[in-house]
């Protein structure tokens, strides 16, 4: 019992301390910047073009989509990562706060 009380006595003088010997929160860094497709979408030649260049056109899109879908794939991939690496941030602070809680808790004790 003796120590506990000790130890709120020691708790309580350097408390005023805490803020100067705190951790201050790291300043959010820039997010990278985003890069934007260069996926070039073909102009529909109009109703009355010719079949060669109706089909040009089918295949120039179909290209269109493609490049697309590759570049949506590559976002999902790098915003997949990026989740991945906040999930497991927020995982740390939270066993780093229960683990605060509990020494804090048998302090008590």
């Amino acid at each position: 019992m003796k120590l506990a009380a000790a130890c709120l006595a020691a708790l309580l003088v350097t408390a005023p301390l805490a803020p100067a010997l705190a951790q201050t929160p790291a300043t959010p860094a820039a997010p990278p910047p985003v890069p934007s497709h260069t996926c070039e979408k073909p102009e529909f030649p109009g109703r009355v073009a010719p079949e060669p260049k109706l089909r040009r056109w089918q295949t120039q899109f179909r290209a269109y989509v493609d490049c697309m879908k590759s570049y949506l794939a590559e976002r999902n991939a790098v915003i997949e990562a990026q989740s991945t690496k906040a999930k497991a941030a927020v995982d740390e602070i939270n066993a780093a706060v229960t683990e605060y809680n509990e020494t804090v808790k048998s302090l008590g004790d």
